[in-house]
């Protein structure tokens, strides 16, 4: 084989500046989301945990001055659990069974508000995946979920600064809790 054709076989494909853009993009969304998802269950460092109930969590929003997002008041026999995280995350979990505060296991509801620079963005991003689903929610809102995790859906509203996580081990009350407006502020 001559020079000229070892140049050619081993020059580098030159990639569109676009999809470039679209897999860093979509690279950085997914680390986004793992990370948010290891710190919310389970991940290293845990966050100290405390009982909570409505009250505490409107006055937690109003000192924080900003939305904390709930799936309303817990059914009897259900304790809700507050964490709040270093990164400025918020969230409730519904212990239901045996779950005690603390309880590592991944098999409670929850609902995590925390923060995301351009959050109506980075979900708009990730809405582009061919594993996305989205909904449009009242109030300009979207929801997110990605099928190869189904049991966390993301809502973003234009403007904010948060995203909300709204995790179940059934994806489908999952989804449920978000379309049929359970997961809201949690309001005096």
């Amino acid at each position: 084989m001559n020079a000229a054709a070892i140049a050619i076989e081993t020059a580098p494909r030159r990639v569109s500046r676009r999809r470039l853009v679209l897999a860093l993009t979509a690279v950085l969304v997914l680390g986004l989301l793992a990370w948010v998802l290891l710190r919310a269950h389970g991940g290293a460092d845990p966050a100290p945990v405390q009982a909570t109930d409505a009250a505490q969590l409107r006055d937690l929003s109003a000192s924080l001055g900003h939305d904390v997002y709930w799936a309303g008041a817990p059914a009897p026999g259900t304790e809700l659990e507050l964490t709040r995280s270093a990164a400025g995350g918020v969230y409730v979990r519904y212990l239901s069974g045996d779950g005690e505060l603390g309880d590592r296991r991944g098999q409670f509801t929850t609902v995590g508000t925390y923060p995301v620079p351009s959050a109506y963005a980075v979900l708009g991003r990730a809405a582009e995946q061919p594993t996305a689903v989205t909904r449009d929610l009242p109030g300009g809102g979207l929801a997110l979920l990605d099928t190869r995790r189904p049991q966390s859906v993301y809502l973003v509203w234009p403007g904010s600064g948060y995203e909300v996580e709204v995790f179940d081990p059934s994806p489908k009350r999952a989804l449920d809790l978000v379309l049929d407006g359970t997961v809201a502020p949690v309001r005096p």
